[in-house]
């Protein structure tokens, strides 16, 4: 090597160096939770910086966490605008924990583990793209890749959390079924591909109308149901009768044709204990579906 290119390797070597440490200057970490049993498992939950998020029993905290041994009010992370986070007790019955320990108020690091109740979390600070992959990581585990709607397991598993609190606060809770009528027609006329643009096109539609709070899921093939919470009977029919409407307007075409299809509805909503648990009521809306299906499809049965 000639002494010209030695000083100019040099100078690319700490042109590379000041750029990585620019590039690392840049990172901006983010304060989150995980929550690691209990709850939601895997849920990642993140702590905004310059607010104050209140994590409890009442659906009105920041952070809602379903437990009998959390207290409405139970714990406040006060987050900084630099990412520091001071979690407080708020005078809660069984008290809150950090690695172990009980706590008034502290200051949590990377990697602590908080336990309220029987939910326990844990304290992350970290970029932007561990955040990301967390949340990857929990749609992944929790989402039908096909269509973007829940899966199965996690419907079934919020399904109880949500009896259990309308149970115990005397609210009404409706439960959709719904299935796309002449599906394994579709399929066998104008092929599978078409058939998944159907599911994906429905599902994303219906999601469109939800309000955030309500669940929707895909439970099988074609078959799909979606959870309102606080919702009457008579709200949920009306609710069904929209989105029956919704699917009828729905348009698909392939190269040779277009064609459209139709939805039957399912649906059963506890009021007044009438239900003892969320299997109930899943039986109870599968039957009317299948009502609907005998008397002619394209409607909704409750």
């Amino acid at each position: 090597m000639s002494q010209d290119s030695a000083p100019q390797f040099q100078r690319d070597e700490e042109t590379t160096i000041h750029a990585a440490h620019v590039n690392e200057a840049k990172v901006v970490h983010v304060p989150y939770v995980v929550v690691l049993a209990g709850d939601v498992s895997g849920r990642v939950i993140r702590l905004k910086p310059g607010r104050q998020m209140d994590a409890g029993r009442s659906r009105n905290c920041d952070i809602f966490l379903d437990d009998q041994n959390i207290s409405r009010r139970h714990s406040r992370f006060v987050v900084h605008a630099n990412g520091d986070t001071i979690l407080e007790d708020l005078d809660s019955t069984n008290g809150t924990l950090v690695n172990g320990k009980k706590i008034d108020s502290v200051k949590l690091c990377d990697g602590d583990r908080i336990c309220l109740g029987n939910v326990i979390l844990r304290y992350s600070l970290k970029d932007d793209l561990e955040f990301v992959f967390q949340q990857e990581l929990f749609e992944k585990a929790t989402k039908d890749p096909l269509t973007g709607a829940h899966n199965k397991a996690f419907f079934l598993d919020a399904f109880q959390k949500e009896f259990n609190y309308h149970s115990r606060y005397e609210k009404p809770l409706s439960v959709l079924i719904f299935d796309l009528d002449n599906f394994k027609k579709i399929n066998d006329v104008y092929g599978h591909v078409n058939g998944d643009i159907v599911l994906k096109t429905f599902a994303e539609q219906i999601i469109s109308c939800l309000r955030k709070e309500d669940l929707f899921a895909r439970f099988g093939g074609e078959e799909f149901m979606a959870l309102f919470r606080n919702t009457t009977k008579e709200t949920a029919l009306r609710i069904g009768g929209k989105l029956l409407e919704l699917v009828r307007a729905m348009k698909f075409s392939t190269p040779s044709a277009e064609f459209q299809t139709s939805v039957t509805i399912g649906v059963a909503t506890l009021e007044n204990d009438n239900f003892d648990s969320p299997q109930s009521m899943i039986v109870c809306a599968d039957s009317r579906l299948y009502q609907g299906k005998q008397n002619g499809k394209d409607q909704v049965v409750g």
